[in-house]
């Protein structure tokens, strides 16, 4: 490399000197015959400037930052002449982050960038991540952009993606002049989906007020949001009414993806399909947190309601450790929200079967479930899973029983036969003198009779025996 004609980088020297001459290893770093080289090499560069024991990435380290105590014009001086007598350039694994030096180099004085890529600097390594620097400017502008393009600065997808979320009409306004509109309009769109997805790589950060801006100025559709949001945006839904695939929403590997579900029920409110598959996550995810708590508590007050589908999901809910208690409450709710349906007439002999057949198959009549709520507790995150217990939790005891009168509350007392009524429902063996089911079925029952009565059901019954 030499004899083509490279330059021997006088930090690099210094460093093998230092690697050569340290003393907290057993053995040597840097074999003699490397050493030898590089110091008789160094010397036949640079001569009696050669200054060995001196540190150019500290020097380099402390002009850039400011911590020489000299002038602004003394520190850039300094870097020059780093550059041009000494072929310094900034290495990853030395120092500061390469992208931040290079970064800061531009701030002070852009013509040291030409004598960086002389020295073997590759900008395409720094490309996005100074780009993007320059993009969340405040004071970014078209020619303050230009000034870096010319001087080998590239606008690639990666950056401008990273600079559409910043939101910033400064920005928008310097990209535009430079990205076809057709070409801003796609990576807008890219944008969104990367911002609604887990964090990969740097992260992409989830900004409510981002999202709202750029699906404000760049018209995002309904279906570019759905390849955002799920997780297998082009397949059907279940019988049930949720997503085939769990999680149903990409943002669900988010270490905290509640901000994302609350701006989906924000934005397009509690019966959009969005908003159902974020509330199953929000549902399905295994966390005793309170934030999640409180998002279902928003979901639900806005009138988001429990489907069928929703049992298994609490079954599970409750079989996790610490989260026994609010797979109760959960369970109430939905009790109340469903007796309510049935005390306004609105739930149909369809939807009491859904229901009826969820409760039993998933908790009431399941055998399995009931050893592991009286035997295992599972506990999700980084000390995931299963324990053994010598009784079931109170509040998992309970939870059973709530499942146990919500079928009673929803299973119709009488059912009409060719031979006239007949009891539809068997003694759960359970006393429930005074309880709300009871109190329900009176209701309902008097509801029931009336209706019958009112279709001449009874009536008819009479002309036949008379």
């Amino acid at each position: 490399m030499l004899r083509s004609g490279a330059v021997l980088p006088r930090f690099l020297v210094q460093l093998v000197d230092k690697e050569y001459h340290r003393q907290d290893r057993g053995r040597k770093a840097v074999p003699i015959p490397l050493f030898v080289f590089f110091i008789s090499e160094g010397y036949r560069a640079y001569g009696p400037t050669a200054d060995f024991k001196e540190d150019d990435v500290g020097r380099f380290e402390r002009l850039l930052y400011g911590s020489s105590n000299g002038t602004i014009s003394a520190s850039i001086e300094g870097i020059r002449s780093l550059l041009d007598n000494y072929a310094f350039v900034p290495v990853r694994g030395l120092g500061s982050p390469m992208d931040e030096s290079i970064h800061l180099i531009t701030k002070l004085d852009m013509t040291l960038i030409p004598l960086l890529v002389r020295n073997g600097l590759d900008l395409s390594v720094v490309n996005d991540q100074v780009m993007e620097r320059v993009l969340w400017r405040a004071d970014i502008s078209e020619p303050t952009l230009q000034l870096y393009l010319d001087n080998g600065f590239k606008l690639t997808p990666a950056a401008i993606k990273k600079g559409l979320q910043m939101a910033r009409p400064s920005t928008l306004d310097a990209l535009q002049s430079r990205v076809p509109k057709q070409d801003l309009q796609l990576l807008a769109e890219d944008t969104i989906i990367d911002m609604f997805g887990p964090a990969t790589g740097r992260g992409w950060n989830w900004v409510p007020e981002s999202a709202d801006y750029l699906m404000r100025i760049f018209n995002i559709s309904d279906s570019v949001l759905a390849r955002a949001l799920y997780t297998h945006p082009d397949d059907d839904v279940a019988p049930n009414g949720g997503r085939v695939e769990f999680p149903a929403t990409r943002c669900y590997m988010k270490a905290n993806p509640c901000p994302v579900w609350r701006w989906v029920l924000r934005t397009y409110g509690p019966s959009h399909p969005f908003t159902m598959a974020s509330f199953d996550d929000a549902l399905s995810r295994a966390a005793a947190d309170r934030d999640l708590h409180n998002l279902h508590h928003q979901y639900l007050d806005s009138g988001v309601k429990f489907h069928p589908r929703h049992v298994k999901i609490l079954a599970c809910r409750v079989l996790h450790r610490d989260m026994t208690s609010n797979a109760l409450h959960l369970l109430r709710v939905l009790r109340a929200q469903v007796v309510a349906d049935l005390d306004a007439g609105v739930l149909d002999d369809v939807d009491r079967d859904a229901w009826i057949r969820a409760l039993r198959d998933e908790i009431v009549n399941n055998d399995e479930w009931d050893h592991r709520m009286r035997t295992t507790q599972l506990e999700g995150g980084a000390r995931g899973g299963a324990f053994r217990i010598s009784r079931p939790p109170e509040d998992a005891v309970m939870f059973l029983e709530e499942a146990r009168d919500m079928v009673l509350d929803i299973m119709p007392l009488y059912e009409t036969g060719s031979g006239g009524p007949r009891l539809a429902r068997k003694n759960s063996g359970r006393s429930s003198r005074g309880s709300a089911s009871v109190r329900t079925w009176v209701k309902r029952m008097s509801v029931w009779w009336k209706e019958q009565v009112d279709r001449g059901v009874w009536g008819a019954m009479d002309d036949a025996g008379g």
